[in-house]
């Protein structure tokens, strides 16, 4: 059995049992690229996912107790919906939306950091042998000048 185009099928001679029809599926756009060749079919781009039915309402056609409740519930969600976005734009002015101990935790992390690059930067020099790690008088520095040429 070989497989063919259809349009092909149509100049074959009939009844010949060597040809098939079998219906390809053919590409919406051929796309031509550096690396390749990219078809894109019908049903690639069609998302499956059932979309929102939301009921229409006319007004027209409502009596005066539902017309009023429709425009009282309509009026009341637009209000919410426009308060909502009002108050995230206000919480991010005024701050409120970071951590309350945010530049707290910042300044110990900048800290941490400046203490482990001089710790690191200390361990290069080491103490004079048999000094502790108090101070050094200035009075345990003792320094002999040479002395001049004494003439006869």
């Amino acid at each position: 059995m070989t497989l063919i185009d259809p349009d092909e099928y149509k100049s074959a001679v009939d009844g010949d049992p060597f040809y098939a029809a079998i219906k390809l599926k053919t590409p919406k756009r051929v796309l031509h690229f550096s690396d390749g060749v990219l078809e894109e079919y019908s049903d690639d781009e069609i998302d499956c996912s059932p979309k929102e039915v939301k009921a229409v309402v006319d007004p027209a056609t409502l009596s005066w107790g539902p017309w009023t409740w429709h425009k009282f519930w309509s009026a009341g969600v637009t209000t919410i919906n426009y308060l909502d976005g009002m108050g995230e734009f206000m919480a991010a002015v005024f701050g409120i939306t970071t951590p309350k101990y945010y530049f707290e935790l910042e300044e110990f992390r900048k800290r941490q950091n400046e203490a482990a690059v001089d710790q690191s930067q200390r361990k290069g020099w080491s103490e004079p042998a048999g000094s502790s790690n108090s101070d050094i008088e200035f009075t345990d520095i003792r320094s002999t000048q040479p002395t001049s040429p004494t003439s006869v």
